[in-house]
């Protein structure tokens, strides 16, 4: 998966510790916070489903 700007994306967050993983689409977007912006699930091969911007 590539986006516009910041390289492919990653399954660990910039301090190195592993992003949730989910194992499916809708546990990911039932996982979001209301109160979020623009967080939105993105399929992994290794672990399912993450979050990310």
């Amino acid at each position: 998966m590539t986006r516009k700007s910041g390289g492919p994306r990653s399954c660990y967050k910039k301090s190195g510790g592993p992003k949730a993983a989910f194992a499916t689409k809708k546990e990911a977007e039932r996982a979001i916070p209301k109160t979020s912006v623009g967080l939105r699930p993105y399929a992994c091969a290794q672990h399912g489903w993450h979050l990310g911007h």
